[in-house]
């Protein structure tokens, strides 16, 4: 077996994927505003706005704390169907979960919310359902694998998944404008056969 040497590797990748996370959030993430606390004001005087309910933030707020439960808490023990790896398995989680978010807020901002006047990318709430919906597809993907990967592997199939996701979100609902209630196609199958030929490729 290849020793994979975890005790330095793992938190080596960690600390640079963060640290290259930290750069890109400050280059290229804004809120948008109605996010933004400081441009609501204007923003609700310039669209005649007279109450802050019309906020998307409060509309949207419950619906992004069940979905963002449900990546966390409900995958995370979703996942120790293994007695093995029960313990892993709900750490991995927290782990693909959180940078799979962080990454999926980039790649679909790229392709959903730049805004090209000033090469940002605006995000709210409906962002942040939109990334953990795109991470939910890594975490379906992770009960393919669970047991016979690493914690860098999962990272790396993270890296991969989010990126392709967010190609793949794009053809389908922007380019052949397919309707895909509840996410079957971009997230269910895409994400199941990820995971499968993930599986493939290691075994």
């Amino acid at each position: 077996m290849v020793n994979t040497n975890m005790r330095w590797k793992l938190p080596l990748i960690c600390f640079i994927w963060q640290l290259a996370m930290i750069v890109l959030f400050g280059v290229f993430i804004r809120y948008s505003d109605e996010a933004d606390a400081a441009q609501w004001p204007k923003y609700k005087r310039n669209h005649n706005i007279t109450t802050d309910v019309e906020n998307d933030f409060y509309f949207r707020y419950p619906s992004f704390q069940d979905v963002h439960v449900m990546i966390f808490v409900g995958f995370g023990f979703l996942m120790t169907f293994l007695q093995k790896y029960g313990f892993s398995a709900v750490g991995f989680n927290f782990l693909i979960a959180a940078f799979g978010i962080q990454w999926s807020l980039l790649m679909q901002g790229w392709f959903h919310s730049l805004d090209y006047t000033d090469g940002k990318i605006k995000i709210g709430v409906a962002n942040l359902i939109n990334a953990d919906f795109c991470t939910a597809s890594a975490l379906i993907s992770f009960g393919a694998v669970l047991g016979k990967a690493s914690p860098v592997q999962l990272l790396l199939m993270t890296l991969f998944e989010v990126t392709l996701f967010a190609v793949d979100e794009y053809i389908v609902l922007n380019l052949i404008q397919a309707r895909d209630p509840g996410g079957t196609m971009t997230i269910h199958t895409y994400g199941a056969s990820f995971g499968l030929m993930v599986s493939w490729m290691l075994w």
